[in-house]
């Protein structure tokens, strides 16, 4: 994605911390850490599948600007690229 941007290489939450904000503490530490850097951009990989992550970077400011597919096993599979610029 280039100097210009800074990527989140993985969040995950356990399924029975979700939902109490520590996602979006996570992200916006990670913003933080881009402007500080001087970065224009944010972005990061979600599977396909994974709809509430999907859902939680959308409602955040996340667009889906690609998708490359890699391989579990034998089967093969599809991470959405989501970007978010920053201010």
């Amino acid at each position: 994605m280039g100097d210009e941007s800074l990527e989140v290489e993985r969040i995950y939450i356990k399924n029975k911390f979700q939902k109490h904000g520590l996602g979006k503490y996570l992200l916006n530490k990670a913003m933080e850490i881009a402007m500080e850097r001087n970065k224009k951009k944010i972005w990061l990989g979600v599977w396909e599948k994974n709809e509430n992550a999907i859902g939680f970077y959308k409602k955040i400011g996340f667009v889906q600007t690609g998708a490359h597919s890699f391989y579990m096993g034998d089967e093969e599979q599809t991470d959405f690229i989501m970007t978010k610029t920053l201010i």
